[in-house]
């Protein structure tokens, strides 16, 4: 269940946002357009919103994530 929370996000929480994005998929050979991006962009809005707000720290709260499984 996705974390719920009233805060807003700023045009620089999303450009921060974005680049983890960017960068966790080019990592793991995954299409920005894929369901599997959304599902990652979802994740790491929710450990935003919960208060995690460093690149890297938000890139480990992603590790368990598994690598593109077509490869």
């Amino acid at each position: 269940m996705p974390f719920s929370s009233y805060d807003t996000l700023e045009e620089k929480d999303l450009s921060l946002l974005r680049q983890v994005l960017e960068e966790v998929c080019t990592e793991k050979s995954i299409a920005l357009e894929s369901d599997e991006a959304g599902d990652i962009a979802r994740s790491l809005v929710d450990w935003y919103l919960f208060g995690i707000r460093h690149p890297e720290q938000l890139k480990q709260m992603l590790a368990p994530l598994p690598a593109n499984p077509e490869e």
